[in-house]
């Protein structure tokens, strides 16, 4: 049957306002509790970062569940259920290639980078890596909210917001293909891995239109966010900080990515070719509720 639009009320634009006045809200707070001398850390000390995103994307997703209560747009229909008989091993299989891919779709556009931009990218080479605790007077919290966040709250947050409300956003506005594209895109932006983590999120965005339930892409994504942090972790038991990835070398190792990348590529573009949406496609939450799209 037919039935209004809820999502033609939701309006990005306002997600993202939402979004800025969080970040300021959360922001000004932690000043305060420095300027007090209250702050149980350092205002510098990393361990905030994860308790700071928790906070911010999860204040961002308690309030886009209370606008959509308002606009009767109902959770289990945005959710789903997984369906019976879903084939894991060929999904972790795709995940796998999908990982290999941004890893090495990242050697590549940052070698490239590096000729343009050699600061910048030596910069973010040089940068701590994601579990090292060297900077903060708390590791072990520090490693248990960086596993938390990862592992846990980025997964649902993210694809609750990527692929469940904003494909929806779109999808209504523009039609399903450019909706998808969009928000794969901002994914990798924000990600500051372009094509790696935009074709991930492509095929995030792919795997919930295909089985109509975002539970499978956060499992999903919880699962690539372990395998890249286990890699980390066995990274900082070979190498030293001192030693890892200088530019020289990060440029010398230039093919690795192309390497990556061939071998990844059949696996990836194979999946989003079969899985490719029609223009008249029903996005998940009509589909699940029984309803007709109405734009």
């Amino acid at each position: 049957m037919a039935t209004s639009n809820p999502f033609l009320r939701l309006k990005a634009r306002t997600l993202f306002l939402v979004l800025f006045l969080i970040n300021l809200i959360f922001g000004l707070f932690i000043v305060v509790l420095a300027s007090l001398g209250i702050l149980p850390l350092a205002p510098e000390d990393p361990a905030l970062a994860p308790v700071l995103y928790m906070l911010i994307f999860s204040s961002l997703c308690l309030w886009v569940i209370w606008r959509c209560r308002y606009l009767h747009i109902y959770q289990r229909y945005l959710v789903g259920t997984i369906p019976q008989g879903f084939p894991w091993a060929k999904t972790v299989v795709l995940i796998g290639a999908a990982l290999v891919f941004s890893l090495g779709a990242f050697q590549i556009s940052y070698y490239l980078l590096s000729f343009i931009a050699p600061s910048l990218v030596k910069s973010i080479l040089q940068e701590d890596l994601l579990l090292s605790t060297q900077d903060t007077s708390a590791p072990l919290l520090y490693r248990g909210l960086m596993l938390f966040t990862i592992l846990v709250v980025a997964p649902i947050t993210e694809e609750f917001l990527f692929r469940g409300i904003l494909i929806h956003r779109w999808g209504t506005k523009w039609g399903i293909q450019p909706a998808i594209v969009f928000s794969s895109v901002l994914f990798g932006i924000l990600h500051t891995n372009l094509l790696g983590l935009s074709v991930f999120g492509l095929v995030m965005a792919l795997l919930y239109l295909k089985t109509r339930t975002l539970l499978v892409p956060i499992i999903c994504h919880a699962l690539n966010n372990l395998v890249a942090t286990a890699l980390e972790f066995l990274t900082t038991l070979t190498d030293s900080i001192e030693t890892i990835d200088t530019l020289a070398e990060f440029q010398a190792n230039w093919w690795m990515g192309f390497i990556c990348v061939a071998i990844s590529s059949p696996f990836v573009i194979s999946f989003i070719y079969q899985n490719w949406p029609r223009p008249e496609a029903r996005l998940p939450y009509f589909a699940n509720s029984g309803t007709t799209q109405v734009l």
